[in-house]
């Protein structure tokens, strides 16, 4: 039998892991990546839960709302294979 030794770590990359994927959004607005930003719409799948988040200049309900709305249009119109 051969011995196996551990010789690095696969790591997933950063958009699997939520924190570091907020951390490198946060970032990336920071930097200047985006125009401004109004409205950030957050929904979070959890074992026990839905929860949904808004924040931003314009960060009611209804702006919130109106920016779910857009990105679920946009994902059901995305082609098969990616944009």
């Amino acid at each position: 039998m051969t011995d196996l030794k551990v010789i690095g770590e696969i790591t997933p990359p950063d958009y699997k892991d939520p924190a570091t994927m907020l951390r490198n959004i946060a970032d990336q607005i920071d930097a200047g990546d985006y125009s401004t930003v109004y409205t950030v719409a957050l929904a979070l799948f959890t074992d026990d839960s839905h929860r949904m988040f808004g924040g931003g200049r314009d960060s009611g309900m209804e702006h919130v709302a109106f920016t779910f709305g857009v990105a679920q249009q946009r994902l059901l119109h995305i082609p098969l294979g990616g944009e």
